[in-house]
């Protein structure tokens, strides 16, 4: 009797649960079900659809994992987000020209599901205010407002706020880049200079600035901070005052100065005028100038870092600057005005040579010993070079070490893509011209004991390193001294800039790179920013064909081609400078050359 009545209500529960599989569920408060139903109900968004189960229910299914299975429900944009997601996902070109910027613009947006950063409540917030503010005052920067529009936010039509966010966004970026590496390419201005930029990522900008309680102290770190920047900035401020700059306005370029005819400079020789005093006519700092000097600024590391050694070209002179104070300076030379000028560059000091052997370039092979020996076969050796040949094969031309090689006693080694280097000289007189251009390229150091000291005494002063204790290293055979920490090397154009008494001072457009800023900023300014290729590879000496072509920023700064030397010197040491004859005589430079 029990086994019938147990059997009779299970196949009642049974017909009970079958007869309710095709109605709403009746959940009773204790149900299994109900409480996963609700569950799932409660983790699901209003848009989500599907219903727990009775087979889920009855295999007892967890809340996750009926969450796991929902489907995340869009999120509702307002009127202005969807706006601004139309125009970032379709048309976002339009307003985000450079290409390497939009795919940060987009994903700062997305992940922020379009929500805007310059406008709230269809008004502009104090963040856009501050930043319109910012972006009119660029002129103090050597910069042009005009580059960096900065719309009102006075229609709170949603299309057209949309539209302005992606404006403002747009000019805050191009400020970020600009004050970060430049607002001209370097390479636009001479194949003799390489600075390895790396333009501010997008996003990271914005969400610097979305984040920022101060928007105007945010974008103006992007601006070089170093001292002699801001002593620059200062003096052009000083120099604007009841001044007219036709740069400023973007009216034209300023005629430049006649250069002066062979009859003028004959007329200032007879009147006792010396090659010097030519040459070295006084410079004006004026706008321009500073200008183009601020602009160089930019090209260069904005962190130099507390020690270093800097390089100012168009003055003849070097520093070194320890933990922010310069502690010592000397004369150099130049490289000549030309295809063998000094180049402009960021690089590391790592080691110096003591007794170099000097390995002739093909460069100055190929365009003064060849002529030379073809009128005189003995001329190589009255100036002590001899001629050998390396295991290729490859005609070697070389200075053994000496007082009378072209190195002097010492190399201060900063490789480099132009491997151009520091060294001494046993031709001293040259400190005393004024305008000191004599080079193939590479600086030529007045006191390079003492520098080598100074360097020394930087990197690794436990040793105790000396000019004296240098001077006692002098021989026929080379050394070489490792830096135990490298000292970052900068080579500068600084034709205007402040000196310790807080002066300002002008030096002459030796290689005409201010002349060339210039003419950009007046007649290039929409491609002014955009990079050009540069075939640094040289083998035929002088500076890297000035031939360019426009690329894409982010193609350029990939760094992958080669950086082969050639005109800037002398060789490294070893077998450098080697040529191999063909049977045409004539000679292809083999190995790369400082």
């Amino acid at each position: 009797m029990r086994r019938f009545l147990l059997a009779t209500t299970a196949a009642a529960v049974v017909l009970t649960l079958s007869g309710r599989a095709q109605a709403e569920p009746d959940y009773t408060l204790f149900s299994p079900r109900k409480f996963v139903h609700d569950q799932t109900q409660n983790n699901q968004s209003p848009a989500a659809s599907g219903k727990t189960t009775v087979a889920q229910a009855d295999q007892g299914a967890k809340p996750a994992a009926a969450d796991q299975t929902a489907k995340a429900a869009p999120v509702e944009l307002g009127p202005i987000e969807q706006q601004l997601k139309e125009l970032a996902e379709s048309r976002l070109q339009q307003y985000v020209p450079r290409e390497q910027d939009r795919a940060g613009v987009l994903a700062f947006y997305r992940d922020r599901n379009f929500a805007p950063i310059w406008t709230a409540e269809r008004k502009a917030q104090p963040r856009a205010e501050q930043a319109s503010s910012f972006l009119a005052k660029v002129g103090a920067d050597g910069l042009d407002p005009a580059d960096y529009p900065a719309p009102k936010f006075d229609n709170a039509d949603p299309a057209k706020l949309a539209a302005d966010e992606l404006t403002m966004t747009n000019s805050v970026l191009t400020f970020a880049r600009h004050a970060s590496i430049g607002r001209v390419a370097f390479t636009r201005v001479s194949g003799a200079v390489y600075f390895d930029q790396k333009a501010p990522d997008a996003a990271e900008v914005l969400n610097k600035l979305a984040e920022s309680a101060d928007v105007r102290a945010t974008l103006d770190a992007f601006n070089p901070q170093h001292p002699a920047y801001k002593a620059l900035k200062a003096q052009l401020a000083a120099a604007r005052r009841g001044k007219f700059s036709e740069i400023d306005n973007n009216r034209g370029p300023v005629k430049a100065a006649a250069e002066p005819t062979k009859e003028t400079k004959s007329k200032r020789k007879s009147k006792g005028a010396t090659e010097d005093q030519i040459e070295a006519k006084p410079a004006a700092a004026n706008i321009d100038t500073i200008i183009a000097n601020l602009e160089r600024w930019r090209w260069m590391p904005h962190d130099l870092g507390p020690t270093y050694v800097m390089v100012n070209i168009p003055d003849f002179t070097l520093k070194v600057v320890q933990d922010g104070k310069p502690v010592w300076h000397t004369k150099i030379v130049a490289g000549k005005v030309g295809n063998q000028a000094t180049p402009l560059l960021t690089e590391t000091m790592k080691f110096i040579t003591v007794n170099p052997t000097w390995n002739v370039p093909p460069s100055i092979i190929r365009n003064e010993y060849l002529p030379a020996l073809a009128r005189d076969p003995n001329a190589l050796a009255r100036i002590g070079l001899q001629v050998g040949r390396n295991a290729d094969g490859s005609i070697r031309i070389y200075q053994p070490p000496g007082e009378r090689n072209a190195l002097g006693r010492i190399r201060f080694n900063f490789p480099n893509r132009f491997l151009v280097y520091q060294h001494d000289t046993p031709d001293k007189k040259l400190f005393d011209h004024t305008v000191r251009a004599y080079s193939h390229g590479c600086m030529r150091v007045q006191n390079p004991d003492k520098y080598a000291e100074v360097l020394l005494g930087v990197s690794q002063p436990e040793e105790r390193y000396t000019a004296d204790r240098i001077q006692a290293m002098y021989g026929k055979g080379e050394r070489t001294i490792n830096f135990k920490n490298p000292i970052p090397v900068y080579l500068t154009y600084q034709t205007a800039f402040v000196d310790d008494a807080g002066q300002l001072q002008a030096r002459a457009d030796l290689y005409g790179h201010d002349k060339e800023i210039t003419r950009i900023l007046h007649g290039e300014r929409r491609v002014a920013d955009i990079p050009v290729r540069r075939n640094y590879s040289n083998s035929g000496g002088g500076r890297p064909s000035t031939t360019y072509r426009t690329v894409r920023r982010d193609d350029y700064y990939q760094d992958n081609w080669g950086y082969s030397g050639g005109g800037w010197g002398g060789g490294w040491g070893g077998r450098g400078g080697g040529f191999r004859q063909s049977s045409q005589n004539f000679f292809q430079p083999r190995f790369g050359t400082w």
